[in-house]
């Protein structure tokens, strides 16, 4: 294996990026991110929560905005005229989220990754990253750590859907895309786009409004991501030589970050301005649990975490004493 510093690329000015779903909670992170970092940035989403997370970025010279939907499949021919490569992050995201309506799940995460998939092909995108989910490991033997190589166990319709889009993106290789598949760790931290409905930031959002903290299913395992550190991947990805990332999946996050939801509990309690109890509350019906390895990104692309959970943990408790957050109720901040 090469070591991860000789695969970098020199990424051309004139190479430009479509971030599907970029307004999103790690989609708004990524645009910020890749426009820093000097690409060409096209934001093509339907905008279901709004487009605020993207103001900040309105009138840059490197980037434009498409309003559109991944069911519509003219208008993502359209979007991809020109774009050398695609991030594809739209979905609807969570159990909550997808029960919700089954078939329009299946029809945004599964048929329309098939759609993104096919206008990339026929408009010669070079590359394609796929956000899937750790959740697809499900429950698992938490005495073993989960490889890319595991065998998946879902346990939600949010993570059959994301398992089919990933099978369909392994089997109708084209020579000419590079197919990169990511099942990032469940990500945490402030964000544009805000949610409050992911383990870390719902439980600062309670330790803030409720003044207590209560936990089910305290011994559950978790690997954790600050959200910034998805954009991060990314821009790896992108820099890689095709060799490293094509057609592959990676794990997204560091190995030192799996937590059992008891331990994430004590760390909010311990960053809490004031001191409340922590309660467990036995089962959880989220059934997930596992553990995951992430040593293949690391030593394919010299991807580790810059953010620790504790420091995003007080970043979210900064958020709300800075006064930013005002109603953290609001369905604004959850996807169902």
């Amino acid at each position: 294996m090469k070591k991860a510093e000789t695969l970098n690329r020199m990424m051309s000015e004139s190479e430009r990026v479509l971030v599907i779903g970029g307004a999103g909670y790690i989609g708004s992170w990524v645009t910020r991110h890749l426009l820093a970092e000097e690409f060409k940035v096209t934001v093509f989403d339907n905008l279901t929560f709004g487009g605020r997370s993207l103001l900040g970025v309105l009138g840059h010279p490197r980037y434009t905005f498409i309003k559109g939907d991944i069911r519509d499949r003219q208008a993502l021919a359209t979007a991809m005229k020109g774009i050398d490569h695609v991030i594809h992050l739209a979905a609807l995201v969570g159990e909550a989220a997808c029960d919700l309506s089954p078939e329009v799940t299946v029809a945004i995460n599964f048929e329309g990754t098939k759609n993104v998939v096919k206008a990339a092909v026929n408009q010669g995108v070079r590359r394609l990253i796929f956000f899937s989910t750790c959740s697809s490991y499900g429950v698992q033997d938490t005495d073993q750590m989960a490889t890319e190589e595991t065998r998946l166990n879902p346990v939600s319709l949010y993570a059959r859907t994301k398992i089919d889009a990933e099978k369909f993106l392994l089997d109708t290789m084209k020579r000419d895309l590079s197919r990169t598949i990511f099942r990032p760790a469940t990500v945490h931290g402030p964000s544009a786009r805000m949610r409050f409905d992911l383990i870390v930031n719902h439980l600062v959002c309670d330790a803030v409004t409720k003044h207590r903290l209560s936990i089910y299913g305290p011994q559950m395992w978790r690997p954790l991501m600050w959200v910034g550190d998805a954009a991060k991947a990314v821009e790896l990805a992108l820099r890689a030589e095709h060799s490293a990332v094509r057609n592959e999946v990676f794990n997204v996050g560091a190995t030192e970050a799996n937590y059992r939801k008891g331990e994430i509990g004590e760390i909010v309690q311990k960053r809490a301005p004031t001191s409340m109890n922590l309660e467990y509350e036995g089962t959880d019906k989220d059934l997930r649990s596992y553990r995951v390895d992430f040593s293949k990104i690391k030593q394919r692309l010299g991807f580790t975490l810059s953010k620790t959970l504790d420091e995003a943990v007080a970043d979210l408790f900064q958020l709300f004493a800075a006064g930013v957050i005002h109603d953290p109720d609001s369905s604004e901040y959850r996807n169902a």
